[in-house]
């Protein structure tokens, strides 16, 4: 359906802790001075962070229920308190991280099988494509195997059949 290019964000003034994991890249934007960044910075609260999440409508101003998508990212001050940060981070972190930190320091990158049940189910919920940049992200963090190249969540055979066809052009 149509939508703006530019997604529209909103995000959640509850306090949470800022979450990273060794290895797993992340994107960091520095936010324009605003009423918003001045407010946060007034807080002075350096080690705590907003969730950020995008709002899914079928179409800006539509009649029909907007959701509130899983978080992406957070808002966090500087330590030096001088500026406010969009931290951007893989979809649904708080569940996605969780569950890798425990494979690496629990399970020593091998995984049991109620773990991957547990990351099967991220993966559904996941729109498609997050998936070939997480498939890269689990790679170098030194989990090769972790998600099969052949496994595209979310699409359509033809779809599908049709990138294959693509890519071997």
């Amino acid at each position: 359906p149509p939508r703006t290019s530019h997604p529209v964000v909103k995000f959640s003034c509850t306090d949470c802790e800022p979450m990273v994991i060794d290895k797993l890249p992340f994107d960091k934007y520095e936010l324009e001075p605003s009423p918003l960044t001045q407010f946060i910075l007034e807080r002075k609260s350096p080690q705590t962070c907003w969730q950020a999440s995008r709002l899914h409508a079928e179409l800006n101003n539509s009649a029909k229920y907007s959701e509130l998508g899983h978080p992406f990212g957070y808002l966090k001050a500087s330590t030096a308190l001088n500026c406010v940060n969009l931290f951007v981070m893989p979809y649904n972190y708080p569940v996605l991280l969780p569950l890798l930190d425990d494979l690496f320091k629990v399970h020593k990158a091998k995984p049991t099988l109620k773990w991957r049940q547990s990351f099967e189910s991220y993966l559904k919920t996941m729109p498609p494509y997050y998936l070939g940049p997480l498939k890269k992200a689990v790679r170098m963090m030194g989990a090769p195997n972790l998600i099969a190249d052949n496994v595209e969540y979310g699409l359509s055979y033809s779809v599908i059949s049709y990138l294959k066809k693509l890519s071997q052009q």
